[in-house]
């Protein structure tokens, strides 16, 4: 249900910068308004209103605006003209697909003392329908000029005025026959049909499919626009749970590390990827190390680069993200070397097999390249990259300082700085090269 606050209606006054005593003219068109209510109070100076497509039931608490000139009621669910005695600036009035009956016309002599009133629009109301109405309203209501967006001749008000008479004789005799009350149809004295917020009876019924039938009336408005709004209020209430629920959180990430964890003696090693880098571990074409290539980039600095070799595990800390892997054999940590490439900044770390002649123990933690092991593949090829474990193809290419690594403990070595190499163009010339047949 909506309510008319002052903060609404100060947001909708945006155009007068926020005033709302000295505010001329407001829109607060379909907001679920069933009771208005503070708008005399709050905008005296008010001299256009407009209320269409709500839920209001009964024109009230207008009687302090004594500059309203226009106020547009349509699509609501009001069904009688009451309470606008008091507007005596009222020039238009809209109440276009309302509720108003032939007990409503009635009703219409209220509007008598607005003596400013020149435009009427009733269309789309169950008044329409009665033969006799516009004559009716014209007769009843002489200062106006338009009903219905149509001029109103002097003929016409002259011919109305002939058959006012008879035509409420014949309204309030159809009336009588309908059990309807003229006399009680035509109070026009505090007569609201539903308080705001109070219950509604259901208007439907049950039809021989055992689907819910609700006739078309002011009461089938309301229950269906709170039942809209009770919805929508589950709808949002089950989104904001299910985006709090510890399932559709996305997981949080580990935080960043500054030195490596501390692991402890006889504690089982876990293969981590915190960082989610691109590697490989294989070993050497000639089979006598294990190489590991990492995709760090080409632009990360190599200062937030560690590096931990194990006999049997290898420990990378990137970004504070570790990266710690098994190895497939036993490993010699004083003899491993560390290298970066300065073409795509990948890091490569050789570790020299403890016994080189022998076969992998656990070749299940080998991650070659595309699956194909070192053996198989071929480095020849113009445009080809040196090998980043030795001083470059043929004992060329410029390199840094060599890595320095510092002995932590009893068989732990830290690699503290990281190599980069160079890369060269195998000097193959393919012009030459004759394929087997």
């Amino acid at each position: 249900m909506g309510v008319i606050t002052e903060q609404l209606i100060r947001k909708r006054a945006e155009h007068n910068e926020g005033l709302i005593s000295t505010l001329e003219e407001v829109a607060l068109h379909q907001q679920n308004i069933e009771k208005i209510e503070l708008i005399g109070q709050l905008c005296p100076k008010l001299k256009i209103l407009y209320l269409q497509n709500n839920l209001i039931s009964k024109i009230q608490n207008l009687h302090k605006l004594k500059e309203l000139q226009y106020l547009n009621l349509a699509v609501n669910n009001i069904t009688k003209l009451q309470n606008l005695q008091r507007c005596e600036s009222l020039t238009k009035l809209d109440l276009t697909v309302n509720f108003i009956s032939k007990a409503g016309l009635l009703s219409i002599c209220s509007l008598q003392a607005n003596e400013g009133l020149r435009e009427l629009h009733l269309l789309g109301n169950p008044c329409t329908d009665w033969g006799g109405y516009r004559q009716y309203v014209i007769a009843q209501l002489p200062q106006l000029t338009k009903l219905d967006g149509q001029d109103i001749k002097r003929s016409e008000r002259i011919a109305a005025q002939q058959v006012v008479r008879q035509l409420e004789e014949e309204l309030r005799a159809e009336l009588w026959a309908e059990g309807v009350d003229p006399d009680k149809a035509a109070e026009v004295e505090d007569d609201s049909m539903y308080e705001p917020g109070a219950e509604v009876a259901e208007t439907g019924y049950i039809d021989e499919k055992g689907e819910l039938v609700r006739p078309w009336c002011p009461a089938t408005r309301i229950l269906e626009h709170r039942e809209m709004e009770q919805a929508n209020r589950e709808a949002e209430e089950r989104k904001a749970a299910s985006s709090t629920t510890p399932s559709s959180e996305a997981p949080a990430k580990p935080p960043r590390l500054d030195d490596f964890p501390e692991i402890k003696e006889g504690e089982r090693v876990f293969q981590k990827n915190e960082g989610k880098w691109d590697f490989t571990l294989d070993e050497s074409q000639d089979g006598s190390s294990v190489v590991l290539d990492v995709q760090v980039g080409k632009y990360l600095d190599t200062s937030l680069i560690k590096a931990d070799v194990q006999p049997t595990f290898v420990r990378l800390l990137i970004k504070g993200r570790l990266l710690q892997l098994l190895l497939p054999c036993e490993v010699r940590p004083d003899a491993a070397t560390a290298q970066r490439s300065t073409l795509t900044g990948t890091l490569q770390i050789t570790m020299p097999k403890e016994r080189p002649g022998e076969k992998l123990v656990d070749p299940a933690h080998m991650r070659p390249v595309n699956g194909e092991p070192a053996a198989a593949r071929q480095t020849t090829g113009k445009g080809s990259v040196t090998s980043l474990s030795g001083a470059g193809a043929n004992g060329t290419g410029a390199k840094q300082t060599a890595s320095s690594l510092k002995t932590k403990g009893k068989d732990e070595f830290i690699i503290r700085e990281v190599q980069k190499a160079v890369v060269h163009a195998a000097e193959v010339d393919d012009d030459d090269f004759i394929p087997d047949l």
